[in-house]
């Protein structure tokens, strides 16, 4: 039964895919709170998605983190995959640089999320950084480059009536 409903689920995305182009790239904003270390953050990000599908991002990112009289900051590379195409649960990890706490190095970021629309997102992320996994929740707004499949309006516009 598992196997069957997998069948028809690629045989609608297929049947979707004709619709319009892929997915196109995002750009947004993100503000997080690091609960080991007791502050507050803000960045942006920019989503590449890569794939027919767009399922798998590549995902560039830039945080500052206020800390007392001083601004640490963290640059990361990451990689995300999401269950669902447009939204729902993704998981991912990456890489980065970071000056956090006057501790220079490279990092190490794990990362579960969930998009709870085709926009907003809210996210879980460990970054290892001098020995120890410090916890951060983020939430995010993304804007997209380009048109998205799922957001072509004119395609249904034609069948509408009076048109």
């Amino acid at each position: 039964m598992f196997c069957g409903v997998l069948l028809l689920m690629t045989e609608v995305d297929a049947q979707r895919r004709g619709w319009g182009s892929r997915p196109s790239p995002e750009i947004g904003v993100r503000g997080g709170r690091d609960y080991d270390l007791d502050i507050w953050s803000a960045g942006g990000q920019f989503r590449l998605p890569l794939g027919r599908r767009g399922r798998l991002q590549l995902v560039p990112s830039g945080d500052v983190f206020f800390a007392e009289g001083e601004a640490d900051w963290q640059a990361s590379a990451d990689v995300l995959y999401g269950t669902e195409r447009g939204g729902g649960l993704y998981f991912g990890g990456g890489i980065g640089y970071s000056n956090r706490t006057g501790v220079q190095e490279r990092v190490v970021n794990r990362i579960v999320g969930l998009r709870l629309s085709e926009r907003l997102y809210l996210e879980n992320r460990w970054t290892n950084i001098d020995g120890k996994s410090l916890f951060r929740v983020v939430v995010g707004y993304n804007l997209s480059l380009g048109k998205r499949r799922d957001s072509a309006a004119e395609i249904f516009d034609a069948l509408a009536p009076g048109r």
